[in-house]
C-alpha cells in the first residue's frame, strides 16, 4: 500500500510538472520567437542500497546492482524545441529573423562601472534605433527590454545618425549618407549570430532570453565550448520579418487533456491507497 502511494504520489508530481509546461506553451503562443519545450518522464530507482543479501534474492533482478524496484516516474529532460517558427512580414527594417539556426546575442551593462556584459541569447529580432545619451548623434540597436545587439566581437553596435542604414541576409550592415553624396560603405560592425551546439544548456531567464546554465556543464567544460560565433553567410537573416512562436496549440491542448487525465487517475489512486490504509490500521487496533 505504501508501495502504491509513493508511486500515485510521485507520478502526480511530474504530471504538475508536465502540465506548467504545457500551460506555458499556450501562453507564449503569439510571443515572438518563442520555442515550446517539451518535457519527458524517466523511472525512479529507490534509494535503498544492498538491502537484499542473500544472492538467491538476486536472480531475475532487472534493476542495478544493490537498488530494489522503482518507485514509479519523475521528470526527466525539459527540452527546448528548436523548430522554425512561422515568417510574420513586419516592414520594420529593424525587424530581424534568422533562418535555421543560430541566436542573437543580447548585451547589457554590468551594474559595477568598467564591468563585462552580461550576455544572453534570444531568437525574438524585435529591434529598435535608441539615441546614445552619452554620444549625441550616435544609436545603438536595441530591444524591448533595453538589451544591446551584439556585433560579432561581443560590442554593442553603433550607428552613425548621419547614415541610412541597412542590415543585408548575412548580417552586414550597409551604410549610406542621408544627403545623397558619397558611396554606399560597409560598417565594420555585423549582426553577430551565435551557434549553440547543444540548446539543452540555455536557461530560461525571462523576457524571453537565454543565458548558459553552468550546472548544465559538463566538467572541464564552460560556456565558450558551447557557443560558437557563425562565419558571415552562415546565418541567414531576413529583415522586415520576425519568427512566430513555433508552438502548435492543438498538439499543445491534446497534451494537456492527456496529462490532466493521467493527474486525475494517479490522484484517485492516491485516494484509494489512503484509504486501504487507514483500513489496514483500524484492523491493526
Amino acid at each position: 500500500m505504501n508501495t502504491s502511494l509513493f508511486i500515485s504520489s510521485g507520478a502526480l508530481q511530474s504530471y504538475q510538472q508536465k502540465i506548467d509546461t504545457t500551460a506555458n506553451n499556450v501562453a507564449n503562443v503569439n510571443t515572438t520567437g518563442f520555442k515550446r519545450k517539451d518535457q519527458s518522464f524517466s523511472e525512479i530507482l529507490a534509494s535503498q542500497i544492498n538491502n537484499q543479501p542473500r544472492s538467491y534474492q538476486e536472480i531475475g533482478r532487472l534493476t542495478p546492482n544493490g537498488l530494489r524496484v522503482g518507485y514509479g516516474v519523475r521528470t526527466g529532460l525539459t527540452q527546448l524545441d528548436m523548430q522554425q517558427g512561422q515568417a510574420i512580414q513586419t516592414g520594420n527594417p529593424f525587424d530581424l529573423m534568422i533562418s535555421g539556426n543560430g541566436f542573437f546575442q543580447v548585451g547589457y551593462p554590468s551594474t559595477a562601472a568598467g564591468g563585462p556584459i552580461d550576455v544572453r541569447y534570444t531568437r525574438d529580432g524585435n529591434f529598435h534605433v535608441s539615441p546614445d545619451a552619452n554620444k549625441p548623434g550616435s544609436y545603438h540597436i536595441v530591444n524591448a527590454n533595453g538589451g544591446y545587439l551584439l556585433d560579432q566581437t561581443g560590442k554593442p553596435i553603433e550607428l552613425d545618425g548621419q547614415y541610412q542604414v541597412n542590415i543585408d541576409s548575412t548580417g552586414q550592415i550597409q551604410l549610406k549618407s542621408k544627403n545623397g553624396q558619397g558611396a554606399s560603405s560597409i560598417s565594420p560592425q555585423q549582426v553577430g549570430i551565435v551557434d549553440i551546439q547543444n540548446p539543452h544548456v540555455l536557461q530560461n531567464v525571462g523576457n524571453n532570453e537565454f543565458a548558459i546554465d553552468p550546472t548544465a556543464l559538463a566538467n572541464g567544460t564552460n560556456a565558450s565550448t558551447y557557443v560558437r560565433m557563425m562565419l558571415l553567410g552562415e546565418a541567414q537573416i531576413s529583415t522586415g520579418y520576425l519568427e512566430g512562436s513555433n508552438v502548435d496549440l492543438g498538439k499543445e491542448m491534446t497534451d494537456l487533456m492527456t496529462t490532466q487525465r493521467g493527474f486525475q487517475m494517479n490522484a484517485r489512486a492516491v485516494s484509494y491507497a489512503d484509504q486501504m490504509s487507514g483500513i489496514a490500521n483500524n484492523i491493526l487496533k
